[in-house]
């Protein structure tokens, strides 16, 4: 925005002289850029800060309800037979069962047929019948095994709307000739396939290569079947998943409070606290970005007051963390003893559920509504995060106006050194002339 030829009339570096004099005055606008500079660092760790305490609220969340702590487990003592998963209405229990048969869908092939793109002369409309569902397709004289196989595959049930799968058709090359083999697509005696008697005709003939029938087994000696090889109506909150019928071997079956679940959700929440722990300590240690901010370690300290406040539940005897395993160690960190937790989970289950469960004394309860204050819009982190934003506004209207002024100074700077350079170019020619006059 100078003139480019300053200088030229007095000889001086002007434009050095101009830089040297606005960087002088560029003080107090560094000062307030570094300052800008280190408001939005302490924003960013904030934002740190912020995300460990989210995830120290999910954490905790995760153990706040009795459901929670309903979490149950199936033990087989023989998987490759049977395996089982369990619900929270589960109840603890043992059972002997016998898996004596397996489920199955029938199968129905065909003759066996020279090709598959050969036309089958099968003419008409024809029903196919799965249990009590039937559908209908329509058949050309030139349709071959592919076409009708792809004409199974994508009927609609009769009456139906919607395509609902009932049976599923395939082309096999059994190596001696092509066969078109039909299988109900769900197990059991109740779906058995039908193939309409002129369709069979037409193809030479239908034979069962499987039969439909439905699985067999025992619990505790009484005899069940059913249709399908997943069974969840036997137990109360257990699905059982037959794998494999042995008709000599029983295997045990095992309900029972999921210990190891729950324990992985309980060192979630110690990692979720530890973690967040780390990062103020990390952010407010000597030379950290919030070095001298205590808002950082009252995060903290809110939290740490929770926890050394007992439950003091009634008509339990443990109200403190320590009971059950949980403890602070030297380091300010958390730390889980498993094998007490384990031993308190299935000695006095109720009362550890309560310990975190309870609606207004549980420590899950309140350190989730601790959490949520910190992180709410007038929450500790929220208003420190506003009030830093509020000092960055200041500052950029400052620098904003601090930038115009060093603007019209170097403007200033450039006019005086304008009119001094003419009229030392006036001088030195003045002083020239009158040199070669005498």
């Amino acid at each position: 925005m100078g003139i480019s030829s300053a200088g030229v009339g007095s000889g001086l570096d002007v434009e050095s002289l101009i830089t040297q004099q606005v960087q002088a005055e560029r003080t107090n606008l560094t000062a307030m850029e570094t300052k800008k500079e280190t408001f939005n660092s302490q924003i960013s760790a904030y934002g740190q800060i912020k995300s460990s305490l989210e995830a120290f609220k999910t954490a905790v969340g995760n153990l706040k309800e009795s459901s929670d702590f309903s979490v149950s487990k199936a033990t087989s003592s023989n998987t490759d037979l049977l395996t089982a998963t369990a619900d929270s209405t589960a109840a603890a229990g043992t059972y002997d069962i016998k898996v004596t048969q397996l489920a199955q869908a029938g199968v129905q092939a065909s003759a066996s047929q020279a090709s598959a793109k050969t036309a089958m002369g099968a003419s008409g409309t024809f029903t196919l019948t799965a249990g009590d569902k039937s559908f209908d397709i329509t058949l050309e004289s030139t349709d071959t095994l592919e076409n009708i196989r792809d004409k199974i595959n994508s009927a609609v049930l009769t009456g139906d709307d919607e395509t609902q799968e009932v049976a599923t058709a395939t082309i096999v090359n059994t190596g001696n000739g092509y066969k078109l083999v039909v299988a109900s697509s769900e197990r059991g005696t109740e779906n058995a396939v039908s193939i309409d008697s002129n369709l069979s005709t037409a193809l030479g003939g239908f034979t069962a290569t499987q039969t439909a029938q439905n699985s067999k087994f025992t619990v505790n000696g009484l005899e069940i079947e059913r249709a399908t090889n997943s069974v969840d109506d036997v137990i109360d909150g257990v699905t059982l998943n037959l794998v494999k019928a042995d008709t000599t071997t029983s295997l045990t079956l095992t309900v029972g409070k999921d210990t190891d679940a729950i324990t992985t959700k309980v060192n979630a929440f110690i990692s979720a606290y530890n973690s967040l722990a780390s990062t103020i300590s990390d952010l407010h240690k000597k030379g950290g970005t919030l070095e001298a901010d205590n808002t950082a370690t009252s995060v903290l300290y809110q939290l740490q007051s929770v926890f050394n406040v007992p439950a003091n539940i009634a008509g339990s005897d443990v109200n403190y963390l320590a009971q059950v395993g949980i403890s602070f160690k030297k380091d300010g960190t958390l730390a889980l003893d498993s094998t007490a937790f384990t031993k308190a989970l299935k000695n006095n289950g109720d009362a550890v559920t309560a310990l975190f469960t309870d609606t207004e004394k549980g420590f899950a309860q309140r350190l989730y509504d601790s959490a949520s204050d910190l992180l709410g819009t007038n929450g500790l982190v929220a208003s420190r995060v506003s009030g830093l934003n509020s000092r960055i506004s200041i500052l950029d209207t400052n620098i904003d106006r601090e930038t115009v002024r060093l603007d019209n100074y170097e403007t200033r700077l450039r006019k005086q050194y304008s009119a001094l350079d003419s009229l030392m170019g006036t001088l030195k020619n003045t002083s020239s002339y009158l040199y070669s006059a005498l």
